[in-house]
């Protein structure tokens, strides 16, 4: 099945150029081009793409903003966005709002291409399940309903898979995305310190067992964990660039731009290692959680 574009940015010239790169590679079909987010989210909603490549800074709306508005409108496509802007903090918050890759300018065109090829294997496979999972339960629906997984079962099935299940700060990990999940059930808002809770859990810690560690040391082991996660989804793409498990954590659960720089540091030790965001990680892993 053709997948739906729509792109939005000021630069023509690189409009032109995503338009060419998915009409040439029989991606799918362009649906409409945006030079401003002044009416975007109206238009997203309007034409419903399957993917929007959405530029960082255009004039009137930004894309952020841009992507919280569609969303709020009921939006449920998705996002890559595509820009020059080098501020990690900025790019955590594109994360958290929701894309699911940052391409960085200048567009490097072979990157762009498998990664917008990614994205579309995703929703096929997204689709795929879906028809599943309704054929599924217009079979079984007359049967009784078993309960679903737990979220601890959830994420030791994710922590497997990514690796990292038997490293020391993943116990540390579930019991941080527990209070996070307990602070969004209670307050609906993502606004939650994360030293807050690594002082909880060290407290926790100290009057089970009798040990004297502090916020930084449960910081730490989970630093470590992730950074061990990113080592090995960095190697998966490595030997694999269309593997379906770096496909799915590389863009969910890291900033792409870092997990090839982790993948140059595995084919050269001189590189410098990638770099994690703990936010962006724990965000990721409760997306993929059904709670």
């Amino acid at each position: 099945m053709s997948n739906t574009f729509l792109i939005i940015d000021d630069d023509i010239n690189i409009r032109k150029m995503l338009k060419h790169l998915i009409v040439k590679n029989d991606l799918g079909k362009v649906l409409e081009e945006l030079d401003n987010g002044e009416h975007a989210a109206e238009e997203i909603l309007f034409y419903n793409p399957d993917i929007v490549l959405i530029d960082f800074l255009l004039p009137v709306k930004d894309g952020i903003e841009i992507i919280e508005s569609a969303k709020a409108l009921g939006y449920s496509g998705k996002f890559i966005m595509i820009s020059q802007v080098e501020d990690t903090h900025m790019i955590g918050k594109a994360y958290e709002n929701g894309i699911v890759f940052f391409i960085h300018k200048p567009v490097n065109m072979i990157e762009a291409l498998n990664i917008i090829k990614g994205v579309c294997r995703n929703i096929e496979l997204e689709k795929s399940v879906a028809l599943i999972k309704n054929a599924v339960f217009n079979i079984e629906k007359s049967q009784p309903l078993t309960d679903k997984p737990s979220t601890n079962e959830q994420m030791v099935h994710i922590f497997t898979d990514i690796g990292i299940i038997s490293e020391s700060g993943s116990n540390d990990l579930i019991h941080v995305v527990e209070q996070v999940l307990s602070f969004k059930r209670k307050s609906f808002s993502s606004s939650y310190q994360l030293q807050d809770i690594y002082r909880k859990i060290a407290e926790e810690e100290n009057n089970i067992k009798g040990t004297h560690i502090n916020a930084r040391t449960i910081e730490q082991r989970i630093r470590r964990t992730i950074l061990k996660a990113l080592e090995n989804i960095a190697a998966l793409g490595n030997d694999d660039y269309y593997n379906n498990k770096f496909i799915e954590y590389s863009t969910r659960l890291f900033d792409f731009k870092q997990v090839k720089q982790e993948i140059k540091h595995i084919n050269h030790s001189k590189e410098d290692r990638g770099k994690i965001n703990i936010k962006k990680f724990i965000e990721g892993i409760i997306s993929k959680l059904n709670f």
